[in-house]
């Protein structure tokens, strides 16, 4: 009988399989023991459900109990299949077409994903807690709904032969549908016992699980480890999305067996691989490229220190037989037929054929069984044609020509991209690049990252292109593109797709404006606005946000547009967000006429001091006593007590020393279901004189509540008649709380029971967050474009003031102490007016919209702007400095703590978080898994300061002040747009998946 993949495990004899998992953290470690009973703990629940041989599907994401669950599901002769985390419910039908799955193994965090959308056959049969990580177990039974897979007889291939199998996985579909590759033991064992050999792996080998665990290279780097009884190093696959991060657990973890792609590697930056990967003192024994061409001998001598001692194997295979067929280990002192690496020689039980130039693999041991194939019999050769082409030379070496379907006929000519590749790789100041032709132009595409020291992209063009021509005769026209990067797929390649959309966006920016008349700009209009949108047709009623679009969206469709037509729109973006196509299309006809283009350049620009008529002039909120309390909202911490002529109560402040550890950790207190996503930012009070801490957060559902944190539950809740995005605040006497709505409104509720005191009708949406200040005046503004002063008693209108002729998206910032606030539009326009009375102290023009809130210090305003920079204003309206990132900046700012507020923090759409100092100088940028969005938060805890900051793929992060170092990482089941905030060791952020959530603050002891 064939050996199993269980029983690499079992016949290791060292008893020293050791698995280590970083989170952005610290490192986590489970010795040979530990793991080994949790094996026991999973096989022997897993027996308790009376689960027969059979494929168990698997919902999880890499970390540290990983290869306790795929060996607890081995030792009891069942095989796994591991589920697309962000396609669950589709992977799993393209899955059951062909294999069944009664049971499903499903991390905690993923459940209420999945059920979503399961069949009601589906139940919780029972759940395994292995430290903090928490398994459910799903089974189906006894199914009679026809559209479920469960409820039909079939199969009965598979579960004849399901006792063979080690595991199922299914093809990217890239090429067309995915396949579902049945995998027998005695076709992955061996490339396990050969790479292992051919390796010299032993216990003291440290491993790096690379690939995500769809893609079955996965399977070779966890049992290479478990067979040696070496160390398997794990990260989740957000930090291997953030070069600096995986590249410092590679180093720090002393990292000795690497498995690739060449992609990830070189994506990793050409410093990383020079300096550290292949460096003299480098810990890397092993590095084996696989899953694409193998990088050139010259790009390979151009990384590898003379005396780097490091082995570096060319890896080739093909999913359908499982996983790898042919190695190569690379010797740079010897001299090769051609410029591109061998292929090898066949790994072990392994039959390579040349059929007219194209590859098969196979065996009598090595087959894989695809889709609803018939299982053959034992020792019946099967083998699969590759789709590649070869060139076998005398000394029988192979050497991989193309991809079939990447072989050109051009001109009566067959042209291999891989000889254009190779030439590409010869030329030193390119990086990383990516080629591939175009059939509808009839052009090569040629995608290259260039070194950090190359200036002048037309240049770096011409000596590309000269190369080409000298080398290869009869090209096709080539275009050669500079792109930052080389985007990924989820497996670790080079995402042609993402490549393609980067060219058309660049091709777009840098097109002249050369039709004017009406029926091209709407033509033009239309294809940009269905670029965005997906519509097969656009009407004049549309609007962008409602057709599927958003505000990134609109962000760049306003570039393409200004690009396209070469003219600068500031009102363009908040046309895209608030009206219609016609709307849109107006604009741009209105400014094509025009024959004196607008200057968007930034000016100071003063305006007279005149209020606009009807304006009363300001009345004095009247404050009536009220009870001490402590509130926190996006923009910090207040401390407002009722005794206001005695010294502030900050005893009655509750310190964040409440813990014996300084090791940080989130777990929930509780969370609470608004029915739609909730973008707003909670507002959290601690109400002293009842001990009462409560939250006030609204949804997109038009529910605005508030939530006891402490007793963990709904104090009241009110429907409003629209959504809500708008972040509440409290009076400054404690007992009303503010709010606007979709539906125009501003409205005032009694913090104790959520009744309606008064609601004021603005001119449009409001979405800008209200701000209160100590005379209890309420400022807020709307998409009329106005900004409103309300008296927070009595609701009635103490000012209004238009800005500019955007709308009003973000929220006015008060500075009491000289008796101002400031204000933003989204036709970029940044406003400080008198608070009393509303009159123009200055604005200043910038051009480009604004969305991030105003931050006051008492060394100016800081904003950021949609132009990919964080602007810092003195008090008179100077712009100071202009700080660049590489994003637009949405998140609004906020300042350190600190005695000199020198120090400002905020997020970016490049995924990062920076904080400058006064000089427009970076103190240090933490590099996130995706855009920041939200606003920043600091706060003390153990004399340390921290800023807690959520991304838009629902990752919340707890930062060093000081440094900016990551000190622990928490993730959401949905989008984060809301910002977290942090009161008495509680954080409550609202998430996108309809949630708002209570974290505790604690020890990780």
């Amino acid at each position: 009988m064939a050996l199993t993949l269980y029983d690499l495990y079992t016949n290791n004899k060292d008893s020293s399989f050791s698995c280590v998992f970083y989170d952005f953290k610290s490192k986590h470690q489970l010795s040979y023991k530990q793991n080994h009973l949790h094996i026991c703990e999973i096989s022997e629940l897993l027996n308790s459900v009376s689960v027969a041989p059979s494929v168990i599907g698997c919902l999880i994401s890499p970390g540290l109990y990983l290869p306790s669950v795929i060996l607890g599901i081995l030792r009891v002769h069942c095989s796994f299949v591991f589920l697309d985390v962000q396609k669950p419910c589709a992977s799993l039908n393209n899955i059951q077409k062909y294999v069944p799955i009664k049971i499903i193994l499903v991390e905690e965090p993923f459940l209420k994903v999945v059920k979503e959308d399961l069949c009601n056959c589906w139940h919780e049969e029972d759940k395994i807690v292995l430290g903090d990580f928490s398994i459910i177990f799903l089974q189906s039974l006894d199914c009679h709904n026809d559209l479920c897979f469960n409820s039909r007889k079939i199969y009965p291939n598979v579960l004849k032969n399901v006792s063979k199998l080690a595991y199922v996985i299914q093809t990217s579909g890239t090429t067309g549908e995915p396949k579902i590759i049945q995998v027998p033991c005695q076709c992955i064992v061996p490339n396990v016992l050969d790479l292992k050999q051919k390796f010299n792996i032993s216990s003291e080998d440290v491993l790096m699980l690379c690939s995500p665990l769809t893609f079955d290279p996965s399977i070779i780097e966890i049992f290479l480890a478990v067979s040696a009884g070496c160390t398997l190093v794990i990260v989740p696959n957000q930090l291997k999305s953030i070069p600096k991060k995986f590249i410092e657990v590679i180093i720090n973890s002393k990292v000795t067996v690497l498995q690739a792609t060449p992609t990830l590697i070189q994506s990793l930056g050409e410093d990383f691989i020079k300096d550290a990967l292949l460096s003299e003192s480098s810990s890397l024994r092993i590095l084996a490229f696989g899953g694409e061409p193998c990088p050139s001998i010259d790009k390979i001598k151009r990384w590898k220190a003379k005396d780097n001692k490091t082995r570096i194997f060319n890896l080739y295979g093909l999913t359908e037989v499982s996983c790898w067929a042919t190695c190569f280990e690379i010797n740079l002192e010897k001299k090769y037929f051609l410029p591109s690496i061998p292929l090898g020689e066949p790994l072990l039980d392994t039959i390579i054929e040349i059929t007219e130039g194209e590859l098969s693999v196979g065996g009598e041991k090595r087959w894989c069984v695809i889709n609803d194939e018939e299982w053959p019999n034992n020792d019946h050769r099967i083998m699969r044609k590759t789709g590649d082409y070869v060139i076998q030379i005398s000394n029988n070496l192979l050497y991989f020509e193309s991809r079939k379907d990447n072989v050109l006929k051009f001109k009566g000519r067959k042209l291999s991209l891989l000889r254009i590749n190779t030439v590409v790789e010869g030329i030193s100041r390119i990086t990383n690049h990516y080629l591939n032709f175009d059939p509808e132009s009839s052009k090569l595409l040629l995608f290259v990252v260039l070194d950090k020291k190359s200036s002048g992209e037309e240049h770096i063009r011409y000596e590309v292109l000269k190369k080409l021509q000298q080398s290869i005769s009869g090209l096709p026209i080539t275009e050669v593109i500079t792109v930052p990067y080389i985007p990924l797929t989820k497996h670790g390649k080079a995402d042609y797709n993402k490549l393609v959309a980067l060219k058309n966006s660049r091709n777009q920016q840098r097109k002249l404006c050369a039709h004017t008349s009406n029926s091209a700009v709407l033509n033009i209009l239309s294809d940009l606005w269905q670029s965005y949108t997906n519509q097969e047709t656009v009407k004049d009623i549309d609007n962008f946000i409602l057709s599927g679009g958003d505000s990134f969206m609109a962000l760049q469709l306003t570039s393409d547009i200004e690009w396209e037509f070469q003219i600068q729109i500031p009102e363009i973006t908040d046309k895209l967000l608030n009206y219609s196509f016609r709307d849109v299309y107006e604009l741009i006809k209105s400014y094509m006429q025009d024959t004196h283009e607008k200057n968007i350049e930034s000016q100071n620009t003063f305006v007279s001091d005149n209020v606009l008529p009807n304006e009363s002039a300001p009345k004095k909120a009247r404050l009536i006593g009220s009870e001490c309390f402590e509130v926190v909202t996006r923009r910090g911490y207040s401390l407002i007590c009722k005794h206001l002529k005695e010294k502030p109560c900050s005893s009655k402040v509750i310190n964040n020393d409440l813990l014996n550890s300084e090791e940080l950790s989130l777990k929930m207190k509780c969370k609470f279901d608004l029915k739609k996503c909730i973008d707003a930012s909670p507002c959290v009070a601690h109400f002293f004189e009842n001990n009462e801490l409560l939250g006030f957060i609204g949804s997109h559902a038009g529910l605005f509540c508030c939530f006891n944190v402490l007793e963990t539950s709904l104090k009241w809740t009110v429907k409003l008649p629209d959504r809500i995005e708008s972040s509440s605040c409290l009076s400054f006497c404690g007992k009303y709380v503010f709010v606007g709505c979709y539906d125009h409104h501003l409205y005032c509720l009694n913090v104790k029971d959520g009744n309606i005191l008064w609601l004021f009708s603005t001119g449009a949406e409001v979405k800008s967050s209200p701000v209160v200040s100590s005379q209890n005046s309420v400022f807020i503004g709307s998409h009329d474009k106005h900004i409103y002063a309300i008296n927070g008693e009595n609701g009635e209108l103490l000012w209004k003031r238009m800005i500019g002729k955007g709308s009003i998206f973000s929220s006015p910032a008060l500075f009491e102490d000289s008796g101002i606030l400031s204000v933003a539009t989204l036709d970029g326009i940044l406003a400080v007016l008198k608070m009393d009375t509303g009159i123009t102290v200055w604005t200043y023009n910038y051009g480009k919209p604004l969305f991030s809130s105003p931050l006051f210090t008492t060394s100016g305003i800081f904003i950021g702007a949609t132009n990919n920079c964080f602007l810092h204003f003195n008090l008179s309206g100077t712009l100071v400095f202009e700080f660049c990132t590489n994003g637009p900046v949405f998140s609004s700012a906020i300042a350190a703590l600190s005695p000199d507020n020198d120090h400002i923090i905020f997020g970016c759409h490049d995924s990062a978080v920076y904080c400058v100092n006064l000089k427009g100088e970076g103190v240090w940028k933490c590099d996130c898994d995706s855009p920041v969005y939200a606003t920043p938060f600091v706060f003390q805890w153990k004399q340390n300061n921290y800023v807690a900051v959520a991304t838009t793929a629902g990752m919340i992060y707890i930062l060093s002040q000081r440094t900016g170092k990551i000190e622990y990482t928490l993730k959401c089941l949905g989008e984060i747009f809301s910002s977290p905030v942090i009161l008495n060791g509680y954080l409550v952020v609202g998430c996108r998946d309809n949630f708002v959530y209570c974290y505790n603050l604690s020890s990780l002891n």
